[in-house]
């Protein structure tokens, strides 16, 4: 397993998000102004609705990584470029059907998520957000082709472009067409991402066609068959967002889905910092189950250990200054955004620390309790979110979510764990002890501050006390953490050879 590439790769998938993070951040501040909170949670319900014709993906994308890896490994182009075509004419045949005779379908569905006095502005945009889907789902396949070569960083560099190009297509078109606008925006950047995918791929495969035009049945078979189980995780996945967002819309309104979007969003981009970096253990982890599978343990115990460190102070500060990216990014502290936050933020901090055995699972194929574990997810979330809806409104079917989201996930990692015969001690190891005491106390002390103190004073005064309290507490824990101590020697051997 090559270490320098896995360390460039997980550095590279770190600054995408980063870039992701900031040009969401400015996207959302100023499409809130654009279009206004109803508007853009009619455009989230759009996408939530839409994104369950995934179905008909088949889990191809996600056989296209391990295969791809696995034949790279043997050293065997043909069979890579064989996967690459199969998966994606598959995919622009079969998913093209299935839009085209569930439009209807979708269309009803939509009418029945979005209020009665909003259909006629949601349902015009319809159309062009499923064209843009089918766009997206081949675009998929080149990009897990991309990452079955462990050139996860060039896909990152591309994930790039397509946010700073999206952002600057709304800002041109939103202010003039509305929400049609951001439809016209998603359009033609996933036009110009699947050309540039597909470029990408060919520099790897220089034996694919221009245009692919080989199906193998054999090879379809074979990707089948991981991707079946693959794919049962993924409906389950895929039904998470819009069932929250039918039930946000009718127990707290268009404007709850506007902000549950946003604190959505935001979690999600923290928690991708960390899990993009996990994420590239995949085609490693498929490599090692061809060569070397006595190492797998060792390397999901070091990535559990580094994941443990990284997620738990960084979780505590974006808990921490939740109200004050409601001043910066609504431009008041807005209660609601305030509190969707905190339960998604301990919920999908929960939920990180299944990414070590999800991944290997990915790699290695064994998807059972991956199945499981989202199909828990999917089933509570359906019924918490109904049940506290009712009683609390928005708020608890944001509450049912996270509790559905940490409850599933919890059953993923301890099933590996079981399985493989690792303690269940690890699941907290000891040495973080000291990090955990010292982010509670930040919690703690940071709480106190803002809701006696720091709420009468600026936004930035505010902010530095917190960084500077945070570096206060925290500093002697994570300086001398054996984690910080193993990452700085791994980083300097791989990158200078020092």
């Amino acid at each position: 397993m090559n270490q320098k590439r896995i360390l460039i790769n997980a550095a590279m998938s770190v600054t995408q998000i980063a870039v992701v993070s900031v040009t969401l951040f400015i996207l959302y501040k100023f499409l809130l102004s654009a279009v206004g909170t109803e508007s853009l949670g009619i455009w989230s319900l759009i996408l939530a609705t839409t994104s369950v014709t995934q179905i008909a993906n088949l889990g191809l994308s996600g056989s296209v990584v391990k295969f791809v890896a696995k034949y790279v490994a043997r050293k065997e182009d043909k069979k890579a470029s064989e996967v690459i075509q199969t998966a994606a004419i598959t995919l622009a045949i079969g998913f093209g059907i299935v839009l085209l005779i569930g439009y209807p379908l979708i269309k009803w569905v939509l009418s029945l998520a979005v209020p009665a006095d909003s259909v006629g502005i949601a349902l015009p945009i319809l159309p062009f957000a499923l064209f843009s889907l089918w766009l997206s789902i081949i675009t998929g396949v080149f990009q897990s082709g991309i990452d079955g070569f462990q050139k996860i960083y060039i896909r990152n560099i591309l994930m790039m472009g397509a946010s700073l190009l999206f952002t600057i297509l709304c800002f041109l078109f939103a202010p003039k067409y509305g929400l049609i606008g951001l439809a016209y925006a998603q359009i033609i950047n996933n036009s110009i991402i699947f050309l540039l995918s597909w470029i990408l791929i060919k520099q790897f495969i220089p034996i694919l066609p221009i245009i692919p035009y080989q199906w193998d049945r054999m090879m379809f078979k074979e990707i089948m068959s991981y991707g079946i189980n693959f794919q049962i995780a993924s409906v389950a996945t895929m039904f998470y967002d819009p069932v929250t967002k039918a039930l946000l819309s009718k127990f707290g309104g268009l404007s709850a889905v506007g902000y549950y979007e946003m604190a959505n969003k935001m979690v999600q981009q923290i928690r991708a910092f960390i899990v993009s970096a996990n994420q590239v253990l995949v085609p490693s982890i498929a490599e090692l189950n061809e060569n070397s599978p006595e190492q797998i343990k060792s390397v999901y115990l070091t990535s559990y250990k580094l994941l443990f460190f990284l997620s738990l102070p960084l979780f505590t500060l974006l808990i921490v200054f939740i109200p004050i990216v409601s001043k910066l990014w609504i431009g008041n502290y807005e209660q609601t955004f305030i509190l969707y936050a905190y339960p998604l933020a301990i919920g999908y901090l929960l939920n990180i620390f299944t990414g070590p055995a999800y991944f290997t699972n990915l790699g290695t194929g064994v998807l059972r309790y991956n199945v499981i574990g989202h199909l828990v997810i999917g089933f509570l979330n359906a019924i918490l979110g109904f049940l506290l809806g009712l009683f609390y409104g928005g708020s608890g079917v944001v509450i049912g979510w996270a509790i559905s989201l940490s409850i599933g996930s919890s059953i993923i990692y301890i099933a590996f764990h079981i399985t493989e015969g690792i303690a269940l001690s690890e699941l907290f190891p000891p040495e973080n002890k000291n990090l955990f005491l010292s982010s509670f106390l930040f919690f703690a002390v940071s709480f106190v501050l803002q809701h006696r103190f720091l709420s009468t004073i600026d936004t930035v005064p505010s902010t530095g006390i917190l960084a500077v309290l945070f570096v206060m507490i925290n500093i002697v824990p994570l300086w001398s953490h054996p984690m910080r101590k193993r990452l700085k020697v791994w980083v300097l051997r791989e990158l200078f050879n020092r």
